[in-house]
């Protein structure tokens, strides 16, 4: 699998790129990446000078070479998203990885279809009364411009994504990934693409760089997180309530579902969460995360059965919002919406080998969450 192989050469270099590993050699730029895309123009190694990077943000001068003096970093060009960050001298590597740590993670569609191209939007819960706007996080410094619904991360060519510094949530406040559209295979941009993870409550300290040491956003995530929040939100941008209720015996919790830093769903001897029935919704949603556009056949029967009010009401663009509506309307189109499954292969298995009288999740019995994150959204 793409991602896979990806992550094993991310952790040997020390840094995720976005657009897949690069360092620079000797007498390349030298210079050490973190968390950006491409390579970086950077100090000198070996007495000689540094090169151009190709994708990084600026160079910086050459440190002391072995038998001369280091050349001068080269200027890197514009960066495809994420943050990057060249440091002068491999002595500060050490220095360099612990104050900045970005949050890392994989968009995927199915198990192993790198979604490329995605924009990826961390956003938080807000309080201002059901169907207000979530809060958006991220800041000018992913490198990206922002949209309508604020700045963002953008998914390199093995669905990779990093955000290093570039948030600040408040604290006990519901945090979660949305990754909106890109490229689930080379089968064409689909902006029908709806993904989302919940890092559960924003930490005493503002961000989630002790607590969340890799992200798996996919169509699990999705439905783990959708259920969860589904009583506060509208859609995956308006998750809003005037009071952010707290976890409790018998309330249904995302990190109960599935586990953010493996994208499977939580399982063991003790616990009793629906694998077979999440599997089943999240092949539903695989469909057309892995189709061609927001206009296939995949898409379109998708959202023609998992509308606002489920029979009826507003028809979702993505998803992300397909699957809120149908944690909202458990029991209304379930025959369409089980047929909608891939019939050959489907990407996660078990599912479930026969319609379900309703599409209902069963909260996990008190205590059994395995996931890095400890609490989230709840009914």
């Amino acid at each position: 699998m793409r991602h896979a192989a990806y992550i094993v050469s991310c952790v040997v270099a020390f840094s995720f790129a976005l657009s897949g590993c690069s360092h620079g050699g000797p007498g390349e730029g030298g210079g050490v990446i973190v968390a950006g895309s491409g390579g970086s123009g950077g100090s000198g190694v070996i007495g000689t000078s540094g090169g151009t990077g190709t994708s990084g943000i600026t160079g910086t001068s050459g440190g002391t070479g072995t038998g001369g003096s280091g050349g001068s970093g080269g200027s890197g060009g514009s960066s495809s998203g994420g943050v990057m960050t060249t440091v002068s001298g491999a002595g500060r590597l050490a220095s360099a990885l612990s104050s900045s740590r970005p949050l890392q993670g994989l968009v995927n569609g199915g198990q192993s279809r790198a979604v490329v191209g995605a924009r990826v939007y961390m956003l938080q819960a807000n309080t201002a009364g059901y169907g207000k706007p979530s809060v958006s996080l991220l800041t000018s410094r992913t490198g990206n411009p922002a949209d309508s619904v604020g700045y963002y991360a953008v998914t390199g060519e093995y669905g990779g994504f990093a955000i290093a510094g570039d948030y600040t949530c408040t604290a006990g406040r519901p945090v979660y990934i949305y990754a909106l559209g890109g490229n689930s295979g080379g089968n064409g941009s689909n902006a029908a693409i709806g993904l989302m993870a919940s890092l559960g409550a924003c930490p005493e300290s503002g961000t989630f760089d002790a607590a969340v040491p890799f992200i798996f956003v996919n169509e699990v995530t999705t439905v783990a997180a959708a259920y969860s929040m589904a009583p506060i939100a509208t859609d995956p941008l308006h998750v809003s309530a005037l009071e952010m209720p707290a976890a409790s015996p018998g309330t249904l919790v995302a990190a109960t579902l599935a586990n953010v830093s493996t994208g499977f769903v939580n399982t063991g001897k003790d616990n009793n969460v629906p694998r077979s029935k999440i599997h089943t919704l999240a092949n539903i949603l695989s469909a057309c995360v892995n189709s061609s556009a927001a206009t296939s056949r995949s898409c379109t029967a998708l959202f023609a059965s998992a509308r606002s009010s489920g029979s009826n009401g507003t028809i979702p663009g993505d998803t992300a919002t397909a699957a809120i509506n149908i944690a909202r309307n458990p029991h209304t189109n379930i025959s369409a919406l089980y047929a909608l499954q891939p019939v050959v292969a489907p990407p996660f298995v078990p599912a479930l080998e026969s319609v379900p009288p309703d599409f209902s999740l069963t909260p996990a019995p008190e205590g059994q969450n395995d996931s890095v994150a400890s609490a989230a959204f709840s009914p």
